[in-house]
Order: structure tokens, then C-alpha cells, then sequence
């Protein structure tokens, strides 16, 4: 008789625990961190050279309604960023990511994409790669490149 009590109010309790610890509010996790990266650089370019930048996004999740913009700011000397396709990107402006020529989205977890970039100057370039997410979340990468003709000075 006394195991019928215990087992009993085992039930009762685990009846109770099972109540309390369901919860039916779902969390759908949208803002995952992410990074861009980009691989081996040149450090050198000179006026009117035209350096290949390969970038990645890395995300570490991924979130159907995630929408990505990029931009670049020239902190130092001159030039202009453009992707495969000879579309430029405006200085200090954001676009969306999905709108650059030549973006491999066949993993969502790291996206691949090309720019480039010409020196318009005989002096050091350094620029800066900002991309953002649509719950404003933004990383950096600053890319720099001396000039050769400062050498020789």
C-alpha cells in the first residue's frame, strides 16, 4: 500500500513538473553574429592599379529574412571600389550585398564575393569595408595599401 502512495505522488509531482516546464512561446533567433574577411592582399599598388579584393561574410547562423548592406569608406588617399561587373560602389553609401555581381550564396553560412579596387593616387590607400545587417548590427574591415612610388622618393 505505502508503494501505490509513492509511486502515486511521484506521478502527481512529475505531472506538475511537465505543466509548469512547457512553454509555448517559441524563440526564433534572427540576429546572428557574423564577420567579413578577406583573403591574402597585396600591400602595394600604385596610381591607377587595380588590386582584387575576395571577401567573406561569415554568419553564424542563418536567418531566411537576414538582409546584408555593404559600403566602404577611403580613409586615406584616393580610389574607387567596383565589383565584377564594373558597377561602382558610391563612398560612404550602403548596398544591399545580394545586389553585388558575382555573390556566392551556395553557402549560407559563408558568402563569398569579389571587388576591386584602383588607386587614384600616388599615396597610401586605406579603406574601410562596413557591412550591416537589417537588425543593425555592423562589423569593419580596414584594408590598407602602401604605394611603391613613396619608396623611391
Amino acid at each position: 500500500m505505502d508503494m501505490k502512495i509513492i509511486i502515486g505522488a511521484c506521478m502527481v509531482v512529475l505531472c506538475v513538473w511537465l505543466l509548469y516546464s512547457c512553454n509555448d512561446k517559441i524563440e526564433v533567433k534572427q540576429d546572428y553574429d557574423f564577420a567579413l574577411s578577406s583573403w591574402h592582399l597585396q600591400s602595394e599598388i600604385k596610381n591607377g592599379e587595380e588590386v582584387e579584393i575576395r571577401l567573406t561574410l561569415r554568419r553564424q547562423g542563418d536567418f531566411l529574412g537576414a538582409e546584408y548592406y555593404l559600403g566602404y569608406i577611403q580613409m586615406e588617399g584616393n580610389g574607387e571600389v567596383y565589383d565584377s561587373e564594373g558597377t561602382f560602389l558610391v563612398n560612404r553609401e550602403l548596398c544591399e550585398l545580394r545586389e553585388i555581381s558575382g555573390l556566392d550564396v551556395s553557402d549560407p553560412s559563408a558568402q563569398v564575393f569579389t571587388l576591386f579596387y584602383r588607386a587614384l593616387s600616388d599615396k597610401k590607400s586605406v579603406v574601410k569595408f562596413v557591412i550591416e545587417d537589417n537588425f543593425h548590427q555592423h562589423r569593419e574591415l580596414e584594408i590598407s595599401f602602401s604605394n611603391d612610388t613613396q619608396k623611391e622618393e
